[in-house]
């Protein structure tokens, strides 16, 4: 089969985003071996967490023209949430590939549960319905965001010595966006605030509470 245009592969033009300066193609040729040696794989530790914390939270600020040219009217910014004027009075935001990140972080840490428990991770000392409604928010968003995007990239099986079944190759090249440039651009963008400095303002609207978030 002949392979697409590099215009046919990417044909959808993304939602705007303050982040968009920051997105450089790149071909990348993952590593699907079972046993590959990560810093972010493995049992559990200060060091692996580390990782995944180092990749999975950051806040970023945007502006009016910002929000606006990402989606949202002029009758939703009553709803959006802001930083105090002492650092801007600007809108708070991150990145949706931070939030997957947060996901599968999460689908992480549950797979070893006991010894978040153990060291009291804040979301394992909630209740189990807590949890539990976190952990398939995730697997939601996950899949969502999976469907969105619906990687084409094909992935071959082999014959190999000792096997009855051909295996299939998930080491596979890819079109990317060079992270670690997006992740620069993110740190260099980044506010650090506790929750309990972010004020309301006076023209600030409550949006409805949903029902599953009661508890």
């Amino acid at each position: 089969m002949r392979t697409p245009s590099t215009q046919l592969i990417n044909d959808t033009p993304s939602i705007y985003s303050v982040a968009s300066v920051a997105v450089e193609p790149v071909i990348i040729r993952f590593n699907g071996s079972y046993e590959f040696p990560s810093i972010y794989r493995g049992p559990p530790s200060p060091e692996i967490d580390a990782a995944w914390n180092g990749i999975a939270n950051n806040l970023t600020q945007m502006t009016r023209e910002d929000i606006l040219k990402g989606g949202t009217t002029e009758a939703e910014l009553p709803w959006k949430a802001r930083y105090p004027e002492t650092i801007g009075g600007q809108y708070i935001g991150f990145m949706e590939a931070i939030h997957q990140l947060h996901c599968v972080n999460l689908l992480r840490q549950a797979s070893w549960s006991e010894y978040y428990e153990s060291i009291k991770e804040p979301l394992f000392q909630t209740t189990p319905r807590v949890l539990r409604a976190h952990i398939d928010h995730c697997v939601e968003m996950l899949r969502q965001n999976i469907m969105c995007h619906a990687d084409t990239t094909m992935i071959t099986w082999y014959w190999v010595q000792g096997k009855i079944h051909p295996i299939p190759d998930f080491s596979t090249r890819h079109r990317c966006r060079n992270f670690d440039k997006i992740w620069d651009w993110s740190i260099k963008n980044s506010v650090h605030i506790a929750e309990t400095e972010v004020t309301r303002y006076p023209d600030t609207v409550n949006l409805p509470r949903p029902k599953s978030d009661e508890e």
